[in-house]
C-alpha cells in the first residue's frame, strides 16, 4: 500500500510522507482518523493552511464534534461485525479514486442532495485541488445560452486534466435543457462519466414518474453520443412520517424511519430487516424506497447502472444539519459533514471499479471529439417544458 501511494501522490505532484498510510488497525483504536472523515491530511498540503472558504469547512466540517465522534464509531462498529465494504472505506485514500478521475471530469449532477455530496468529494480529495474554484455558471460554461439555463453548480480542477463538477439539477427535465450543450457549451469530453440523481423534488408518485419519463425520452435518442452515466439512488428522509419522507403537515424532529413501530435495522450484510407483520408500511422502505422502485427500472431499461446507497444511509438519521443551529427548521433530508454522503463516496468508487471495462466500451463506441465539438444534439427537446429557475 506504502508503494502505491507513493506513486499516487508523485503524480499529484505532492511530497508523500509514511504518516499518510492508513491501516485499519490504527483507525480502530483511533490512533488515526480516516480520510473519510475528514481525517489527518498529508503534511505538505497546502490547502491544510487556509482556514475560509471551502478549504476552512474542510478543516472544521459542520457536524458538532460529538456527532463527528459518533459517526466515526458507527463505522467502526459496522466493521467489526463483518459488514461489507466498512473496512476499506475506512481506510480509503484519495489515491483509490485517482485511476478513476485522471484525463476525464466527473461531473456530480442533481440537487442540492448532490451539492452536498460534491463537498464530500472534495474534500476527501482535499490535498489535492487547486484552491482557485471554477464556478461552472460563469467561468467554464461557454455560450450564453447554457449558461441561462445552468442553475449553479462549479469544478475542482486537479492534475492530469482531472477534475470534479457539480451542476445543479433539481428536476430530471432540467437534464434536457444543457445535454444538447454537453460539449459545446459545459466543457465536457468524452471520457467523461456523469453521476447524477433528482427525485427529493418529486413528493408524488405521478409527478416523479412523468419526470423521470422526460428524461427518458431525451437519453434514448441520444445515448451514443452523451458520455457515461450512472445513476445514484434516492436516499431516505427522516421526518416523523411512517416511513420518513417529506409530509409539509409534519414539523416534528428527525427521527429513526418506523419509529416507534419497531423501525428498520440494517443487519451484518448490509440487508434492511423489518417487521411488517406488525408494520406493513416499512416494506416500501425495505426495498429501497418509493422513488427508487419508480427509478430502477427506468435506469436499468435505458442501461444506466444504479449506485446503491439507500441500505447504508438508512441507520444515519441523527445528523441533520438544520437540527443543530434552527429549532424552527427541521431539515429531515440533509445531513451534516460527515455523515451518509461519505458512504456515498465508498460507494459510488466500488461501483465505478466494477464498470471500468463497460465506461471503456462506451467511449470506444463513441463518436471522435471533434464530432461531438460540433454535433447538433437538440433533437427531442421540441414541446419539453422546464421549470423556472
Amino acid at each position: 500500500m506504502a508503494a502505491e501511494l507513493l506513486m499516487c501522490f508523485q503524480a499529484f505532484g505532492q511530497v508523500y510522507d509514511s504518516s499518510v498510510s492508513i491501516s485499519y488497525a490504527d483507525i480502530r483504536t483511533f490512533r488515526k482518523k480516516p480520510y473519510l472523515v475528514g481525517g489527518n491530511q498529508e503534511p505538505t498540503c497546502n490547502n491544510c493552511l487556509v482556514d475560509d472558504g471551502l478549504a476552512g469547512f474542510c478543516k472544521r466540517l459542520t457536524c458538532p464534534y460529538p456527532e463527528q465522534r459518533n459517526f466515526l464509531e458507527h463505522l467502526i462498529s459496522r466493521a467489526e461485525l463483518g459488514a461489507p465494504g466498512y473496512e476499506a472505506m475506512l481506510t480509503m485514500t484519495p489515491c483509490d479514486w485517482w485511476p478513476l478521475l485522471q484525463n476525464r471530469t466527473l461531473w456530480l449532477v442533481g440537487d442540492s442532495l448532490s451539492q452536498e455530496f460534491m463537498k464530500t468529494f472534495q474534500c476527501f480529495m482535499y490535498e489535492f485541488w487547486d484552491l482557485d474554484m471554477v464556478d461552472l455558471k460563469h467561468r467554464v460554461v461557454e455560450t450564453a445560452l447554457v449558461r441561462d439555463n445552468v442553475r449553479l453548480g462549479w469544478c475542482a480542477n486537479l492534475l492530469h486534466g482531472a477534475r470534479i463538477c457539480h451542476h445543479r439539477v433539481n428536476d430530471a427535465p432540467e437534464y434536457t435543457a444543457v445535454l444538447p450543450y454537453f460539449y459545446q457549451g459545459l466543457t465536457g469530453k468524452r471520457t467523461d462519466i456523469v453521476m447524477m440523481n433528482t427525485g427529493m423534488w418529486s413528493n408524488d408518485v405521478d409527478t416523479y414518474t412523468t419526470r423521470l419519463g422526460v428524461f427518458a425520452q431525451y437519453y434514448k435518442l441520444h445515448k451514443q453520443e452523451l458520455p457515461y452515466f450512472v445513476w445514484r439512488d434516492s436516499s431516505p428522509q427522516f421526518f416523523h412520517t411512517p416511513t420518513g419522507d417529506f409530509d409539509r403537515s409534519e414539523h416534528a424532529v428527525c427521527q429513526p424511519i418506523g419509529f416507534p413501530d419497531g423501525g428498520v435495522t440494517l443487519d451484518k450484510d448490509n440487508v434492511l430487516v423489518s417487521d411488517f407483520e406488525t408494520s406493513p408500511h416499512l416494506r416500501t422502505v425495505h426495498e429501497g424506497g418509493w422513488r427508487n422502485q419508480i427509478s430502477r427500472p427506468v435506469m436499468q431499461a435505458l442501461g444506466i447502472p444504479v449506485i446503491k446507497t439507500w441500505n447504508t444511509s438508512v441507520p444515519i438519521w441523527q445528523y441533520h444539519k438544520n437540527a443543530h443551529d434552527d429549532p424552527n427548521h427541521h431539515d429531515c433530508t440533509h445531513w451534516c459533514h460527515p455523515s451518509a454522503y461519505a458512504l456515498w463516496l465508498y460507494e459510488s468508487l466500488v461501483k465505478l471499479q466494477e464498470l471500468e471495462g463497460d465506461i471503456a466500451k462506451h467511449i470506444s463506441q463513441m463518436p471522435s471529439q471533434q464530432q461531438l465539438d460540433v454535433l447538433d444534439m437538440t433533437a427531442g427537446t421540441e414541446g419539453i417544458i422546464v421549470d423556472p429557475f
